[in-house]
């Protein structure tokens, strides 16, 4: 009977061991698995080779977890018969001792499925999602070993396998090489809230994979609010403009905004200027670099960088200027706002009754993301100042109010037809509940 029992334990831990084994193998890290390898790791080695052939791996596996499930149930049935039926044909109730046999089968297959749970199934595989690298490293070349001595047994399952599953048009085992981007940035929200990541960098990271799905026509400085040279200036007019607005590089216009002649670098022009005491700018002047609207800025960043620019003009599909991009703008998309000594205000000011001054140029998806203030996106529009136009339905007026949600938004300055400035007001919760 003690043989019995002794046989049946080690096959459960037999099963325990290739069920930790899988786990181990499936949720080990690619990167740790690189990294240990890199360090001269043997067994990482074979770990990897174990992933990277996951139809062998798993159906060694579960040739491994069958045959130990099935020698020890026969252990099981003979111990039921030889031990536990003579014990229960002596009881002294009829329908007991005319079953014992089957009695007895179903106490030990009970007994048997019990223990398997517990040590040949739920104990291993939870200390294997505890370390699954360390565990892997020791048992992924004994799993290699038993592969090979079963190989003839393990070509057999995979390729019945793939015949059976020839007609849905799958493969048995097949391995996703890739992780999406979704994916991804779950993993990052669960490395927020696990601290694993700070806020910071998380929302840096989403940033990248932002960078990738936005457009020039959503980052560029609209062609309106462009700070623009003269082709036809005087010295001074240029030098006070310099002065005044504080950038490195401007463009140069002829008749109109339409009319790019080149850009103008501040610091060529100041050069020239305190040398010879004039400056013809047209002389001095560097050719300009167009970029489509509907261009991504992650190709637009790669084509600065070859051409050593910083600075490109945006047109829009009937080849009018629309707008200004920099190599500032776009890096701002990755790391957030760059501000120096010579930044204007905030496009957003906090008051003290919690109402806000909003830039009207500032894009929707830069409130939202910045500002965590939430406002309709549309095609139609990429601003503030547009959405409101687009709301109204007519040309603003100072003093003009748009009611969305629980805001209130009210254009408070205009420069000409243009919406300069905007209140945000949070509307108060009897005004909420007249809307419901």
């Amino acid at each position: 009977m003690w043989l019995e029992i002794l046989l049946i334990s080690i096959f459960i831990l037999i099963n325990g061991f290739f069920a930790a084994s899988e786990i181990a193998v499936v949720t080990s890290r690619r990167s740790r698995i690189k990294q240990l390898m890199e360090e001269g790791s043997k067994n990482a080695i074979v770990l990897n080779k174990l992933r990277e052939t996951p139809d062998r791996f798993l159906a060694t596996i579960q040739i491994g977890v069958t045959l130990a499930g099935a020698i020890a149930s026969a252990v099981g049935g003979a111990a039921a018969v030889k031990v536990i039926k003579p014990l229960l044909k002596d009881v002294p109730i009829p329908i007991i001792s005319a079953s014992s046999e089957v009695i007895a089968l179903g106490i030990v297959v009970a007994m048997i499925t019990y223990f398997s749970l517990i040590f040949g199934e739920l104990i291993p595989k939870s200390l294997a999602l505890s370390n699954p690298e360390k565990l892997g490293m020791v048992t992924a070349p004994i799993i290699d070993k038993f592969s090979k001595i079963a190989t003839v047994l393990v070509r057999i399952l995979t390729m019945s396998t793939n015949i059976l599953l020839k007609p849905f048009g799958k493969k048995a085992f097949t391995q996703r090489e890739y992780i999406s981007e979704e994916e991804i940035k779950l993993l990052l929200e669960e490395g927020r809230e696990q601290g694993v990541f700070e806020p910071e960098e998380k929302k840096l990271i989403h940033s990248v994979f932002e960078f990738t799905d936005t457009f020039v026509k959503e980052v560029m400085i609209p062609a309106p609010q462009m700070v623009t040279i003269g082709i036809t200036m005087s010295v001074e007019q240029v030098k006070s403009i310099i002065s005044e607005e504080k950038f490195s590089r401007y463009p140069v216009i002829g008749k109109d905004i339409n009319d790019i002649r080149g850009f103008l670098y501040a610091k060529d022009f100041f050069n020239i200027l305190s040398s010879t005491g004039k400056v013809d700018i047209r002389k001095i002047i560097k050719p300009p670099i167009y970029t489509p609207e509907t261009m991504k800025i992650s190709i637009l960043l790669r084509e600065m960088q070859k051409k050593r620019v910083h600075m490109a003009i945006a047109i829009d599909e009937y080849g009018a200027v629309s707008g200004l991009v920099t190599l500032e703008d776009l890096i701002e998309e990755i790391v957030g706002e760059i501000r120096d000594e010579y930044d204007t205000e905030s496009p957003v000011i906090q008051l003290g009754d919690g109402s806000m001054i909003i830039d009207a140029s500032i894009s929707i998806r830069d409130l939202a993301e910045d500002y965590s203030i939430d406002i309709p996106e549309s095609p139609e529009y990429e601003t503030l100042g547009g959405f409101i136009v687009t709301f109204l339905q007519k040309i603003p007026q100072t003093g003009d109010t748009v009611e969305i949600e629980d805001k209130r938004l009210k254009i408070i300055e205009m420069v000409g037809q243009r919406i300069a400035k905007v209140k945000l007001e949070q509307l108060p919760k009897e005004t909420l509940e007249e809307t419901f």
